[in-house]
């Protein structure tokens, strides 16, 4: 699922990036107007627009993308937060208002709900064996019934699932847990997938996580 960020503030922008990527989306920036139109020449499954960018309006990309018939789910972002911006931002075709400061977790379950109420694109199952993650609900299915799933551990499943057949590396997954915290651990990210393993293997997943030793892990489907 692809996501686009336009927001000219580096910092907040790249935050925002990290977080959607952790979470399995594969985001775009754009720090201007001007970019995220050459940016919007592809197709993207939502975007996240900031009010107030060096070259302009946001809101003026939203009623133009509307007016040319593309209604991609669309979250604005705004310090301007009195209720009429907000009115403003949405009677302009607007999803979503979302205003400044905000949290990552909120903004990405904005996003979520966004693509939940557009029907979401296709790809949000992704499947191995017996086993199928729902990407947009976070959830775990084996033979259809609920798994149930730490956070931490349908972050690595999802991460494990994406490079099916290949080896996915420690520090990748440690980034994918904590991001750039000062609370990677080696031990904790062991403990997370020993429980995943120990899940996986006892309700017929049909995959094995095996560890490559020094390297990281793959996630690859069982034998039959």
């Amino acid at each position: 699922m692809r996501i686009l960020v336009i927001e000219d503030e580096r910092a907040l922008a790249g935050f925002i990036e990290q977080t959607l990527r952790q979470h399995g989306f594969a985001a775009s920036v754009a720090g201007t107007l001007a970019e995220a139109r050459q940016l919007l020449a592809q197709p993207f499954d939502a975007v996240i627009c900031d009010r107030r960018l060096p070259d302009g309006d946001g809101l003026d990309l939203v009623k133009e993308l509307r007016a040319n018939g593309n209604h991609v789910p669309l979250l604005m972002l705004t310090a301007l937060g009195l209720p009429k911006e907000r009115v403003s931002g949405l009677e302009a075709g607007a999803d979503d208002y979302l205003p400044k400061p905000f949290s990552l977790f909120e903004l990405l379950a904005r996003v979520k709900a966004l693509l939940r109420r557009s029907g979401g694109p296709a790809g949000l199952l992704l499947e191995l064996g017996n086993l199928q993650l729902d990407t947009l609900h976070d959830t775990v299915q084996v033979k259809g019934k609920t798994v149930a799933l730490g956070k931490r551990e349908v972050v690595l499943l999802r991460h494990l699932l994406q490079r099916a057949g290949q080896v996915v590396g420690k520090d990748v997954l440690e980034q994918a847990l904590y991001g750039d915290t000062d609370e990677k651990s080696r031990t904790a990210l062991e403990v997370a997938i020993h429980r995943l393993r120990k899940v996986l293997g006892s309700v017929d997943s049909g995959t094995n996580l095996v560890t490559v030793r020094g390297i990281g892990y793959l996630l690859e489907e069982a034998p039959k």
